[in-house]
């Protein structure tokens, strides 16, 4: 996966999320850097951060790309696998379940 592609993903996952929850995420800022600062004690290498002060979710590309790259077969399971990390950090961010930001009329 390009990085270019993965700012697209982003981009339209945040963008849809902005419009099925106008208000509660109006705000909502984001960018991708390349990967996280590794604390001395980390047991994994985080996939996204969050920054209340500015209302702003970081989704960290290198370890979305290399670190669980085998488990995607498609084109499909690479969009979605990067979705679920945007819906984590802004369900993180605005303190709900990634799961209660799809839309009603999405949920099957």
């Amino acid at each position: 996966m390009h990085s270019f592609t993965i700012e697209r993903v982003v981009s339209s996952t945040c963008e849809f999320l902005k419009s099925a929850w106008p208000e509660e995420l109006a705000r909502l800022a984001w960018r991708i850097e390349d990967a996280p600062a590794l604390l001395p004690d980390a047991k994994q290498v985080r996939r996204w951060a969050v920054q209340r002060d500015t209302f702003t979710i970081i989704i960290y590309r290198i370890p979305i790309e290399r670190l669980t790259h085998h488990r995607r077969a498609d084109l499909l399971d690479e969009r979605m696998h990067i979705e679920q990390f945007v819906f984590t950090a802004v369900g993180h961010l605005i303190g709900k379940d990634p799961f209660d930001l799809i839309p009603d009329h999405l949920r099957h």
